[in-house]
């Protein structure tokens, strides 16, 4: 059985956007595209390394989460090496 540290070791994908607040300032908004639709973990921050630092902690919990009810959780796909899109 895959437990959490199995799926803390894989190298996840991650996404980083700016998001431009209605007042002018910046926030960063990371998340793991292999969530897809459903309501995958997200992390915010004032800069890049808040928002990866905030979303290692939502992986953790969601995760944490999804084992103990048995959910099926998305796992990043292998890097092939030569493909092409």
């Amino acid at each position: 059985m895959k437990d959490w540290a199995y799926y803390e070791g894989l190298a996840w994908d991650v996404w980083i956007e700016r998001d431009l607040r209605a007042n002018g300032s910046v926030n960063y908004v990371a998340r793991h595209p292999e969530f897809g639709s459903i309501s995958g973990p997200l992390g915010t921050g004032a800069t890049p390394e808040e928002a990866m630092a905030d979303l290692r902690e939502a992986r953790r919990a969601l995760i944490t989460l999804m084992l103990e009810r048995g959910d099926l959780i998305p796992e990043p796909q292998p890097v092939r090496s030569g493909a092409r899109a």
